[in-house]
């Protein structure tokens, strides 16, 4: 099914959906991803199911809010001096689970996760609702290219089984990398992979305030 009023029926419709333990493709800053409650295992383990990608390669988050983050994860006050001139937007964060988290461990990597505050308003909102991240990974064929409209995900996904839940519709995206992804080690931070955000183009003073 798809609702292409987005920001209405459709991210209704999409939270019902998410709270029964479904699948949901929404679009997002970067590209259409697929999703749903990242503290639902079954519904985690269908998207890689969909996906066809292998469990070890653990899907990213998307939070409401850095409030939310910090819930879930620990930030020293270098990362979270770092994410406030990024979030909302395509940064995104690789650390460590808060004790007593409730993510899915199919979600969590070495006792870690990536997460980030996204600044698509559809993809907060469905976080929002849940009280709780969403998984966020790119709506396409492990190893293909990201899909920029809804009719490249159709088109990648074909008719194999199983099939996401709920479609909404958000239009043709532009084609952007995707977020970037980094980590603290030691003090320092760490680019897992380059994407939108660059951060050797973060003023000299900027870097000296969160150094």
């Amino acid at each position: 099914m798809v609702y292409t009023d987005h920001m209405t029926k459709g991210v209704e419709k999409a939270i019902l959906v998410l709270k029964s333990g479904g699948v949901v493709v929404f679009g997002t800053e970067t590209a259409y991803a697929i999703g749903c409650d990242a503290r639902d295992d079954h519904a985690v383990e269908k998207i890689m199911q969909i996906k066809g990608r292998e469990a070890w390669k653990t899907p990213a988050l998307i939070a409401a809010d850095c409030e939310m983050v910090e819930r879930e994860v620990q930030m020293s006050e270098k990362m979270r001096d770092l994410v406030k001139q990024f979030w909302p937007g395509p940064l995104t964060i690789v650390a460590l689970v808060r004790a007593g988290s409730t993510l899915s461990p199919l979600v969590v990597r070495e006792g870690t996760v990536a997460i980030r505050v996204s600044s698509d308003s559809t993809a907060r909102k469905l976080s929002k609702a849940l009280n709780a991240p969403v998984v966020s990974t790119s709506a396409n064929v492990s190893g293909e290219a990201s899909c920029y409209s809804l009719e490249d995900v159709r088109s990648q996904l074909g008719t194999q089984l199983p099939q996401p839940d709920f479609f909404i519709d958000v239009g043709s995206l532009p084609v952007r990398p995707a977020s970037t992804i980094i980590k603290e080690e030691n003090g320092e931070f760490i680019v897992i992979r380059k994407g939108q955000v660059d951060l050797c183009n973060v003023q000299k003073n900027s870097l000296d305030k969160i150094g």
